[in-house]
Formats: C-alpha cells, structure tokens, sequence
C-alpha cells in the first residue's frame, strides 16, 4: 500500500517506544483505572483542543496574507484546512499533512503550494519554539520555587536529573529564553535575518549549503506577513495561546477524569501538564508512525513516573486515553471535510507515494522540510496524485 521506507521505520520506532511505554504495567490495574475514569470530562476537554485548533486557524491566516495577495477567506475555509491536514497526519506516515494543507489550499484559493508550506515551515517553528519555552518556563518554576514537586530515585530519573543537575538546567533554560528573544528581534527585519543567514552559511559545505540556503529562503518568505512587531506579537501570543488551550486539556482530563496524584499523595499542579504537554509534543519530532502512537505514550508517561512519582498504571492509562482524544476526533471531522472537498483517502495515499518516489529518486529524506524543497525543484507538482487532487477540487 505504502512504499515509503519511512513508514516501515516509523511503525519500528513505535513499536520500540510502545513497548518502553509498558514497562513496569500492569494490566489489570490499567484495565481498572479505565473503569474508573470519569469521561464526562472528554465534553470540556475537547472544547479546549478545538478552540486551540480555532487558534492555530487564526494563526495560519495572518501567515498567509502575503501568499493571499489580498484575497479575503473565511477562518471556517482555514479551520477545514488545518483539520484536513491533522487528519492526514494521524493516518499517514512522514506528516503528510503538511504536504496535504499546501495541496488542498492550493485548490481552494489557487496559491502557489511552496509558498503555502513556506508558512507551514514558519508555524512548526513557532510550534517548537513554544513547546521549548514551555518545557524551560515549567523547569525554572519547578526548580526555583517548588523543588519538593520532584520525585528522584532509581525509578524516577528525570526527576533526579532535574535535581542533581539544577543549576546548569536553570541556566540552560535561562538563556534558551533569551535566545528566544533574540530570535523574534532577528526575524522581525528581513535585512537582520539575510545577514545573519549568510554569516551563518559561510560555513557550510556546497550541497549542504544550497540546501540550506533554499530552506531558509523559504522560511524568510514564509516570514513576509511578520515584518512588524505587532504581526510578530500576534503570531507569537497565539502560538502561546493554543498550547495553553491544549495544555488545558490535558490538565482536564488528568485532574478531573484520572484524579492523577503525585508520590506525596496530592494531585498534579498545571505546570506538571505545562510540562508534560511540553515534552510529549517535543518527542513527537522522533520520526515514528502515524499519528505518533508508542512516542506519546513513553515520553509521557516518563515525565509523569520518571519527574512526579505519578503510578505507572494511572500515568499509562491516562496517556492512553489523552492520545486518543488528541488523534479520533480531528481524524474523523478531518474525514468529514475531505469528504465535502470531494477527495479521496486513495488521493491523499497517492500523494504520499508520489513523495516518496520522489524523494527517494532525489536521494534525499522524507519530511515536511525537503517537501518545500521537493516542491521548488517540481519534483511533486505535476505527478499523478497533484492531478487527481485539483481533478476533484475542480469537480467538486
């Protein structure tokens, strides 16, 4: 069905990770904290992912004024495009729906596709950006101001390297924050940021330094509606705004549907979700299979045992159901609205082999960066998939 060898490593690297996951559990408490759990608090929960989703809506619209050129569409013609491209992500391996938005968005409006994954480029950015800031602002407030919050010992090692490592860990977050900072101020003037490109690309070798040079080419077109502190403030604060929606959710279910306690028997403070929604986010940039199923899991439940002396049976269970709101939901909305678009689940797999053909044929590696640079070069503009895609916009 699939030729893409990165599915085929992506489903290993779940399996490894899901059966990390698993270690030290023990079913029949994971089957009883599932009984147990109150899934009347799915209703608000999902509320609060959707607002986010609504949110990154918001955000991608203002990416998209240059790529636009003035056309007014509706944020419910954005909100459809981003669920469309969850949906493709949750169900297809290498994010595919990155590729997925640019295409179905290509139909819709008529825009150039590298130009729309440019503003996807500038938005996973901001996304990784955020969830760093997230993961440093928890560490500095656990650390500095609620130490006692942290389990140690053999079996909780993150919470013992949090400990025994404070200080280095306080500066490291210390000054990532202030490169944050410095990078907003840089990527605020298109001059500052082609200056500081070029000094940076000086040191690269040919090929690597064409690669990179079109890559962040892209990301500063992709930048072109940002060249103001204010358009900068607004992505910035709404990138902020819909990981709280979402770090919200997850403190929602923890705290009112598993009743999720810490070693000292109290239940979990929101930084402890800040944090977890931090990391299991952050280590969804491991290359796994779709949807990030097995990476999810382990990495949060490491945060929750290894950090916060949460029991591994309630820590699994709730990583388990908190995944499965996070992915069906959208997948299935997502289907929904490729279903009014008229496009196919066999358009979108097409879409995903013509990708890989053709980063294999290129010799370079699959994901949402070499298809910016996939597209520049033609390689997937004008295949098969492409065709039967705007076919079925056309025929909508």
């Amino acid at each position: 069905m699939f030729k893409s060898r990165q599915l085929i490593i992506g489903l290993i690297v779940s399996l490894i990770f899901f059966a990390l996951a698993l270690v030290d559990i023990k079913p029949d408490q994971v089957w009883s904290a599932l009984q147990k759990a109150n899934y009347w608090v799915l209703i608000p929960a999902l509320a609060l992912y959707f607002a986010g989703v609504v949110v990154r809506a918001v955000r991608w619209r203002i990416l998209l004024r240059p790529v636009l050129s003035g056309k007014k569409t509706s944020l419910l013609n954005i909100f459809e495009v981003v669920v469309i491209g969850y949906m493709a992500n949750d169900i297809l391996p290498a994010r595919i729906g990155e590729l997925v938005r640019a295409y179905v968005l290509g139909i819709r409006e008529n825009v150039r596709k590298t130009a729309t994954l440019a503003t996807i480029l500038v938005e996973r950015i901001f996304d990784g950006l955020t969830m760093v800031g997230f993961a440093a602002t928890a560490i500095l407030f656990i650390i500095l101001l609620d130490n006692d919050a942290l389990t140690t010992g053999a079996d909780h090692k993150l919470g013992t390297f949090l400990q025994q490592l404070s200080t280095p860990v306080v500066i490291g977050s210390v000054l990532f924050l202030g490169l944050l900072i410095v990078f907003l101020v840089v990527a605020s003037s298109r001059d500052r940021t082609e200056r500081l490109a070029r000094a940076g690309l000086r040191f690269l070798p040919g090929r690597l330094h064409e690669r990179v040079e079109r890559l962040l080419v892209s990301f500063i077109d992709g930048l072109g509606s940002l060249r103001s502190p204010s358009s900068m403030a607004s992505v910035l604060g709404l990138s902020i705004l819909a990981w709280l929606f979402e770090a919200g959710m997850y403190y929602v279910i923890g705290m009112y549907g598993f009743d999720l306690r810490g070693s000292d028997g109290q239940p979990l403070p929101l930084y402890v979700y800040v944090m977890t929604t931090a990391f299991a986010n952050l280590g969804l940039l491991i290359p796994g299979g779709p949807g990030g199923v097995g990476i999810f899991e382990a990495i949060g439940k490491a945060v929750l045992v290894g950090a916060f002396g949460v029991a591994p049976d309630p820590a699994i269970s709730y990583v388990l159901v908190l995944h499965a709101t996070l992915l069906i939901p959208v997948t299935l909305l997502g289907f929904y609205y490729m279903a009014r678009q008229s496009l196919s689940y066999g358009d979108l797999v097409k879409l995903e082999q013509t990708r890989a053909e053709a980063s294999r044929d290129a010799h370079e590696l699959e994901g949402p960066l070499t298809d910016i640079e996939l597209t520049q070069q033609g390689r997937i503009t004008a295949g098969e998939a492409e065709g039967e895609l705007e076919r079925a916009g056309e025929n909508k």
